[in-house]
């Protein structure tokens, strides 16, 4: 899923951009749009006429076929960019729980509160019900816990809050002097313990962690970034061939396949993004490219959360389920992840973009450690 610590320069581990990531998080949400609009408006591909079997089609469903990926991307970017630069603050005695939670607590719901909004009308719409309580329950990240989730997409959203939970409730016991505090962190290291060893996938967990692990002790090394894409492409052929079930392919009993697959997919991703950070983009292409990531990662959080509701509702008022691939279907597709994307940029403006406006809000309402210190030795003067 997606994290917003992504602005930066190279050199320095302090600095708040890295080269290409943003383009990474851009495109695996537009991947995620691509693969749902084409299980929403296209039947499978063993279902196609024969006609339409060609390599191109083929190519087509393939690359339509690995927002399951795209996901665990965003956890092991997630990983990177904010279990890392926790871990890097615990070591260099700066890490500062109130500023912790506060930004990833408005990173989280401030776009997600605007998501379930919409998901709540359009569920509306189509006649999907949920009650109020399983609204509630995704608003706290209950979803595949004690709830259901009320739109697809929120289901790895589950995660991501409680890796933060996680690394918070960590880096709270280790910092704490208060005993009472001390508790309260060991209190929500259990809670994750419970959820993780019950309701949630403790494989995605190790790879977030891969990722945070992933964001020190790197050098540049060109063999290394070669054979981390040779083996994300080599994980990615065996988990679409061998770890999921499909009529298409007529597997089964791919539950340890697919874990061996997630995990190696999950190494060689932290492998790319340890590498593609020391490649500063050179020529006016590869810029502009980085540019367009930037772009793109700025809603891509919001485009996660809103693009499958907003399908729904098309197919819903008469997006056909095409049983072959034409210039019609085609347009129907294109349409629908138009659509989206503009749907989601349009929220984004209204919602997400004031995330750092409404943080610094915050952060002045809120009084520091510091400040309530000084308002008490004022009042003694």
């Amino acid at each position: 899923m997606r994290t917003s610590e992504n602005h930066v320069t190279l050199e320095s581990k302090n600095a708040e951009h890295y080269y290409w990531l943003d383009l990474f998080r851009g495109l695996a949400a537009l991947i995620v749009v691509t693969t749902h609009c084409r299980t929403m408006l296209f039947v499978e591909y063993g279902l196609l006429p024969p006609e339409d079997k060609t390599v191109q089609n083929s190519i087509f469903f393939f690359l339509t076929r690995v927002s399951h990926e795209a996901v665990l991307l965003f956890f092991v970017l997630s990983g990177f960019l904010v279990g890392g630069k926790v871990i890097q603050r615990l070591k260099a005695g700066t890490f500062n729980l109130k500023s912790y939670a506060l930004d990833r607590t408005v990173r989280i719901m401030l776009p997600l509160l605007s998501a379930l909004i919409l998901i709540l009308i359009c569920n509306t719409i189509i006649g999907q019900k949920y009650s109020v309580i399983d609204y509630l329950g995704n608003i706290l990240s209950l979803q595949g816990i004690l709830v259901p989730w009320v739109s697809g997409p929120l289901w790895s959203l589950a995660y991501e809050v409680w890796f933060y939970v996680l690394m918070g409730g960590a880096a709270w016991w280790l910092t704490t002097t208060k005993n009472t505090y001390r508790y309260i962190g060991i209190a929500l290291l259990f809670i994750n313990f419970l959820i993780f060893s019950d309701s949630l996938k403790v494989t995605y967990l190790f790879i977030w962690l891969l990722g945070a692990m992933s964001f020190f002790y790197v050098k540049k090394n060109n063999f290394v970034l070669l054979g981390g894409v040779l083996a994300l492409i080599a994980s990615m052929m065996a988990l679409q061939f061998f770890g999921r079930e499909s009529r298409t392919f007529k597997l089964h009993d791919v539950d340890n396949i697919k874990t061996i697959c997630e995990l190696c997919l999950g190494i060689s991703m932290c492998i790319i993004v340890q590498q593609v950070i020391h490649r500063k983009p050179k020529g006016k292409l590869a810029i502009l490219l980085n540019k367009f990531g930037t772009w793109l990662a700025d809603f891509s959080y919001t485009l996660y959360l809103t693009h499958l509701p907003i399908v729904y509702v098309l197919v819903h008022f008469g997006f056909p389920k095409s049983q072959s691939i034409n210039v019609v279907s085609i347009g129907y597709y294109l349409s629908a992840i138009a659509i989206s994307l503009v749907s989601s940029y349009l929220i984004y403006l209204v919602f997400e973009k004031r995330t750092k406006y409404v943080k610094e809000i915050l952060k002045r309402k809120i009084p520091s450690k510091e400040g309530l210190e000084q308002q008490q030795y004022r009042k003694r003067a």
